[in-house]
């Protein structure tokens, strides 16, 4: 028997492919055609492309159908407008791949994106999603930042009860059957679908991260995210919670639950009491002991994870103004306990 590791034709011989793209178009015509062609321009080959008209009054189905009669890997589906969710969940259920592959109609995907988060699920066969390094750029080309996972991955259920770690939705990369078993796409969420599918995945199994920029995100435009912040926001404040206490058994007040998610989000902590900004580092610590006291074999990511998040309250502490001498108290006293903690987790190490 061959030590070699199986191509992408033979991997899964009981698909038609081995991976299913899924994009979701709403009046995307400016952007549709560089998304379409970024992902037939691929590395790898053994996939189906599955575009979902969802009711566009511009010119993108006619855009999109001109490329499923030029190449077979594409298939449309036109449909009235349902909104995100319902497209994305209907996508996923008409596909035919073992995998599914997201990708945003404002974004791109690098052409060796598939090939090595295909490439990670062979090396790692227990693993139920593949994220990457998503580079968020402007219009004009410009970089914003770039995102990435550098903790181990087997610490994601402890970091999304914090916020939304992964971040994006369109580098993903997910099994199709653990979708499923997962309860797939819930439609009560027209806002932060991806945060909670995720946390919901991630109870099938582990997730794992290809540490290079294969996806870049498109920031700083009239997205759904940036169009619909409050709502963005307040549902992940829920999903948030909900986290919370299935990693620890106890309720988060919705009022910190908000106060984390603008730690979480680095925005203003000016409209939170010193007592709410010190309770989101207090309900950090008590999820961070009880994660870490489950899984003993982790503890050595214990340092970097207390360490992490005591630069991260330094780095907030210009949130608020030393004229504001009570909220200024409350963050830089979250570095110092973060940092103490991050201190004797260390010496305890040796």
């Amino acid at each position: 028997m061959s030590d070699s590791p199986p191509s992408e034709n033979d991997l899964h011989s009981e698909y038609p492919v081995s991976l299913s793209v899924v994009l979701s178009i709403y009046n995307g015509e400016d952007f549709v055609e560089d998304a379409i062609q970024c992902i037939l321009d691929q590395t790898y080959t053994d996939f189906e492309l599955i575009c979902i008209n969802d009711g566009s009054k511009d010119g993108s189905l006619a855009l999109i159908q001109r490329f499923a009669a030029q190449d077979e890997r594409v298939r449309v589906i036109d449909q009235e407008n349902t909104g995100l969710t319902i497209a994305l969940r209907r996508g996923v259920e008409a596909a035919r791949g073992e995998y599914i592959a997201r990708m945003d109609v404002d974004d791109w995907s690098m052409p060796d994106r598939f090939e090595k988060q295909m490439a990670l699920f062979r090396q790692q066969p227990k693993l139920v999603a593949v994220t990457c390094d998503v580079e968020h750029f402007y219009d004009d080309g410009t970089t914003s930042h770039v995102a990435k996972i550098r903790k181990d991955p087997r610490v994601l259920p402890l970091l999304m009860a914090f916020t939304n770690r992964i971040g994006g939705h369109g580098q993903m990369v997910y099994r199709r059957d653990a979708y499923f078993a997962a309860g797939g796409y819930d439609t009560e969420f027209n806002y932060a679908e991806d945060y909670d599918l995720w946390t919901r995945m991630l109870e099938q199994g582990p997730f794992g991260v290809v540490p290079e920029i294969l996806y870049r995100y498109r920031t700083g435009h009239d997205s759904i995210s940036s169009r619909n912040a409050i709502r963005q926001s307040e549902v992940s404040c829920a999903i948030r919670c909900r986290q919370y206490k299935k990693l620890t058994g106890e309720e988060l007040d919705p009022e910190v639950a908000r106060a984390m998610y603008a730690y979480g989000m680095n925005r203003s902590l000016a409209d939170y009491s010193p007592q709410q900004i010190s309770e989101v580092s207090e309900v950090m610590h008590r999820a961070v002991n009880t994660f870490f006291s489950q899984h003993p074999d982790l503890k050595s990511e214990l340092h970097e994870i207390r360490r992490g998040y005591s630069s991260n309250w330094w780095w907030r502490r210009d949130h608020v103004t030393w004229a504001d001498v009570p909220r200024k108290t409350a963050i830089l006293g979250n570095v110092v306990s973060w940092g103490f903690a991050a201190l004797a987790a260390r010496f305890f190490q040796r």
